[in-house]
């Protein structure tokens, strides 16, 4: 299924987008081709740790992004529990997802499931119908086939997931996962949420890429127009992130 249509209610990258805004999201990208060089870094989970914080909007962004470099995306929608991807991108409420692939025994059903962006550049599978037993379905022979499937043919997998704090699904797809990015936001996000989110990944093994910060107003801060984005990578064993890269946006 191919789509070229307006995309309302998401800030997204593009030649309408502030130079800075952009710019942010090129940093992200080249850290994670810098890890990706060095080590399998393919599938990346986005989550946060309560709604709010903007995952969606930076698993959108980021998968742009990284397409916009000429690299096969897939966008894969796996908040079962509150679909944001699908209603940013106004795909149809009744399309295929994920779910269904996993639940469905035709082998075709994953082709088409995929909705292709042609102005984007990215491939999106959406949720699917919502299931009553998201982290069951999550943790599935099937699920683990559907993104073994996707690996065969894309560069880089994304990964939208709800926050961690609030539900297992995500500590679930981190298996899934080459590493994970933990989107906060100031204002919503606390001390106290970051750290149990940080905890919760860290009980299932993940492997915490780095901490994105989205919507910092500088303006409050007495700076120049915009906003921060900032991104850490890599933690020490204390709540202290690691060394930082931060543009402006």
């Amino acid at each position: 299924m191919s789509k070229k249509r307006e995309h309302h209610k998401l800030f997204m990258v593009g030649s309408d987008a502030p130079f800075q805004f952009t710019e942010a999201y090129k940093s992200l990208r080249t850290n994670l081709e810098f890890l990706a060089a060095t080590s399998d870094c393919k599938t990346i989970l986005i989550t946060s740790s309560v709604p709010g914080e903007g995952k969606s909007n930076v698993a959108v962004n980021l998968a742009i992004t990284l397409a916009d470099s000429g690299k096969r995306v897939v966008l894969v929608d796996c908040d079962m529990r509150k679909s944001t991807i699908s209603r940013y991108l106004h795909i149809p409420r009744d399309h295929i997802g994920i779910t269904n692939t996993i639940t469905g025994k035709d082998r075709t059903q994953l082709a088409n499931a995929l909705v292709n962006f042609k102005d984007l550049g990215i491939v999106v599978l959406p949720v699917g119908t919502i299931p009553p037993n998201p982290s069951e379905l999550l943790a599935t022979k099937a699920m683990e086939n559907t993104f073994e499937a996707l690996k065969q043919v894309y560069d880089y997998i994304i990964v939208d997931t709800p926050p961690v704090s609030v539900v297992t699904d995500a500590a679930v797809l981190c298996k899934y996962a080459d590493g994970a990015l933990l989107v906060v936001r100031p204002g919503v996000t606390t001390i106290e949420g970051a750290q149990l989110s940080k905890k919760n990944l860290e009980a299932v093994n993940a492997r915490i890429l780095g901490v994105v910060m989205n919507g910092y107003n500088v303006k409050k801060a007495g700076k120049k127009d915009g906003y921060y984005y900032s991104y850490s990578y890599g933690y020490s064993n204390d709540d202290a992130a690691g060394k930082k890269s931060r543009s402006k946006a």
